[in-house]
């Protein structure tokens, strides 16, 4: 009796461990289907484009070589370039010897386009420049900010580029559109700073005679997502101004900006510096899409009075449905009423 006994108990461990290895397998499958559906949604998610309107008024805060806005302008913008107005801190002359004939280049491309293309603006107080402050903006985009003081210290080094990213939120609020509002574009390609107050009918020739309707505006800020970066904890720095709120937050993708090289704020050498956008591709850049506080209670509101707007109509369709199959029966009887009584004579 011993060894058949022995025999099943070996019969029944062999089916456990064929039914482990078969779970094991099965789990291992869909494990890799979720991984797989991840990446696709992960790739789906970085292959999504800028959505830019060709009515958008859009504001560019330090470029370099100014080979962004060219993008912007050759490919998403090629209706109205002269809604677009890019502005570095350097001056001219100190622009070119950094970036050289790239940087020269790209500027009178953008010139030849109506492009507004400013020098010496200082992100952190743009209510000092005269054809900024005349308009309002729906996007105002700050790729790669960075305070290019030199300071070794991470500590010291992160806090100067909160406060640098501060000082700009600061600055660029009041220049946020506001839904619904019609304010036009000024353009002008003045290459100097006015600090001195203005009669505000002066300036620039209006770009549109467009009055369209804007929508609320948006502060498009990039940065990479490695450390020291990340440090920068740029969604708490944007909600503790108490004016605004974080969007969204995109993956950066460098090829959606054909002909875009990044470049550090410190310049381009030869040899030394990486081109084809080499430095920001293992980075992990992401843009943050800030909008005003008020801006994204009110579309929170509009949201949610759609969902309430559908979710009435749903039912209005089901009454409606509803009364129209409770009519069909009564009508279908009637007439077999009818049937049955001719038949009958």
């Amino acid at each position: 009796m011993g060894p058949p006994k022995k025999k099943k108990l070996v019969q029944s461990l062999n089916k456990t461990l064929r039914k482990v290895e078969k779970c094991n397998i099965q789990k291992a499958k869909q494990e890799r289907r979720e991984q797989q559906l991840a990446k696709t949604n992960k790739q789906k998610v970085y292959e999504r484009k800028p959505t830019f309107d060709e009515n958008d008024r859009i504001l560019l805060i330090g470029e370099g070589n100014f080979s962004f806005a060219r993008a912007i302008a050759d490919h998403y913008m090629q209706r109205n370039p002269a809604l677009i107005t890019a502005t570095c801190l350097d001056s001219e002359s100190v622009l070119y010897e950094k970036y050289g004939d790239e940087a020269k280049d790209n500027i009178e491309a953008l010139q030849d386009l109506g492009v507004t293309v400013l020098f010496e603006v200082d992100g952190t107080q743009l209510g000092k420049h005269k054809l900024i402050r005349k308009n309002r903006y729906t996007k105002i985009i700050f790729n790669f900010p960075h305070a290019g003081a030199g300071i070794k210290d991470q500590d010291h080094n992160v806090r100067a580029n909160q406060a640098l990213l501060n000082d700009f939120f600061a600055s660029a609020t009041p220049f946020l559109s506001i839904q619904g509002e019609k304010r036009r574009h000024r353009s002008g390609n003045s290459n100097v700073l006015d600090m001195e107050p203005e009669n505000e009918e002066e300036g620039g020739e209006l770009a549109t005679a467009s009055d369209e309707p804007l929508p609320d505006g948006e502060i498009h800020v990039t940065i990479k997502t490695c450390k020291p970066y990340n440090l920068w904890d740029v969604k708490r720095l944007a909600k503790t101004t108490g004016a605004l709120a974080v969007k969204a937050t995109l993956p950066f993708n460098p090829t959606f900006y054909p002909g875009y090289e990044h470049r550090r704020t410190l310049g381009f050498k030869e040899g030394v510096s990486q081109g084809n956008n080499a430095e920001i591709l293992k980075s992990d850049p992401k843009t943050f899409v800030i909008v005003r506080k008020d801006a994204m209670a009110q579309e929170f509101e509009r949201s949610k009075q759609g969902a309430i707007n559908k979710k009435k109509e749903l039912q209005r369709q089901a009454l409606l449905s509803k009364r129209k199959r409770k009519q069909r029966p009564r009508n279908q009887d009637d007439d077999d009423d009818d049937d049955d009584d001719d038949h009958d004579d």
